[in-house]
């Protein structure tokens, strides 16, 4: 049975991934061996050069806290992030005590620069860039507001790792950066993440505070593990069953529930708590996993450039809006806007096709947009794309004939 057209359930995982992180599953004496998270550092440090120092965390969030903390941002402080995001950003500045400062966006769903300018203040510390869907943000115009400013510019790569802007590698090029080994982001190993840096001062700061960091528990490392694991045996049941009861859909209700399986943001979040487990290490299991996959980034990246170029020419329907064609971008996911977004994405759902909904609201997923500090009516531009995009699957295992398919569905479903 083939694995259905699913753009997050373990979209980045191949056949060596499955064998390999079963090899690690039985092999504990690897799970917490920090020299293979050294391997994974020395290697990231290569992709940008050897100015640049590389500190791998357990995660995104991880990675973007310990920047913050050890700039020393805490209560009174503001720190500038863009609208339509992940709950992990504003959390990351909440547990700090800081305020996080909503600036809306622009035409490539990134941070909008007359925004910005308008809404930095005497107690803005940092301002965190995101390139969305793997878009790289303006850059230029966005770096000019932190010149002779006691301001970061820290930038956000959780979905840009490989992304350019004027050729230059992001992360390169504000003065901090972070990514992420998310299940669905570039590269994969479930959960993971790094900080990019190049100061020698900061860097070492970093490094002294990752260093004094625990490990996650070993139940924790086993979830991760048994993740591409378990997906290489739902995906191929997924849609196999009657309607909406399927083998696949009932195993992974399962696993989750029994704790087998993880969820890529947990409910705490959700409500603006901090799990114990952001901050930790990465345990060397999952960097092993991290560097099989970072050996592969140029091939994940050309496909999904091939796959965004696909859909530029193929998807030619009314009332929708293609993204503009940004040079560099690497197009984790390709983000199209409709009126009818969501009747596609459920018309889709019934087909057996799961494409995504960020950005569903200002930030996602939260219970309430008052616990990460957003204002209704503050960034207007985001207010009315919400609930209007849909993100199309790139990843590496989706063919040509996927995307064909996919392209063919959105057209019945308005017709």
């Amino acid at each position: 049975m083939k694995r259905p057209i699913a753009i997050s359930l373990s979209p980045n995982s191949e056949k060596d991934d499955v064998i390999l992180a079963l090899k690690l599953l039985f092999s504990p004496i690897q799970w917490f061996n920090f020299r293979k998270t050294e391997d994974l550092e020395k290697q990231l440090s290569k992709i940008f050069g050897s100015d640049y120092k590389a500190i791998a965390v357990n995660s995104g969030r991880s990675a973007l806290y310990l920047i913050l903390k050890t700039l020393g941002i805490g209560q009174g402080d503001e720190v500038c992030l863009q609208a339509l995001t992940c709950v992990a950003v504003p959390n990351s500045i909440l547990w700090l005590k800081a305020k996080p400062v909503y600036i809306d966006v622009d035409n490539s769903f990134n941070l909008e620069p007359k925004d910005l300018s308008e809404k930095l203040s005497e107690n803005t510390r940092a301002i965190i860039v995101q390139h969305s869907f793997g878009i790289p943000a303006d850059l230029d115009k966005i770096k000019k507001f932190t010149q002779g400013r006691k301001i970061t510019l820290i930038e956000d790569c959780a979905l840009s790792l490989g992304g350019k802007f004027n050729n230059k590698l992001l992360g390169t090029i504000g003065d901090v950066s972070f990514f992420s080994f998310g299940r669905d982001k570039v590269i994969s190993s479930i959960f993971g993440g790094f900080i990019l840096c190049k100061d020698k001062k900061l860097c070492k700061k970093l490094l002294e505070e990752r260093d004094k960091l625990n490990y996650p528990g070993a139940r924790w490392v086993i979830q991760q593990l048994l993740h591409p694991i378990l997906f290489s045996i739902i995906l191929p049941l997924y849609n196999f069953g009657l309607g909406k009861t399927t083998f696949g859909k009932m195993m992974l209700f399962l696993f989750q529930k029994f704790g087998l399986l993880s969820k890529s943001v947990y409910r705490q979040e959700e409500i603006g708590k901090q799990p114990k487990v952001f901050p930790t290490k990465l345990p060397g299991a999952l960097s092993i996993l991290a560097l099989n996959q970072l050996y592969k980034l140029d091939k994940f990246n050309n496909h999904r450039k091939e796959i965004a170029n696909f859909y530029f020419k193929k998807l030619k329907v009314p009332n929708i809006k293609l993204p503009n064609k940004r040079e560099g971008a690497v197009w984790v996911r390709f983000p199209i806007i409709s009126e009818k977004a969501m009747k596609i994405f459920e018309c889709l759902k019934k087909n057996g096709v799961l494409v995504g909904d960020w950005y569903k609201d200002i930030v996602v997923p939260v219970k309430n947009l008052s616990m990460v500090g957003y204002e209704r009516g503050s960034c207007p531009n985001a207010q009315k794309l919400v609930g209007k995009i849909l993100n199309l699957p790139t990843y590496p295992s989706l063919s040509k004939k996927d995307a064909e398919k996919v392209v063919h569905l959105i057209e019945s479903c308005l017709n």
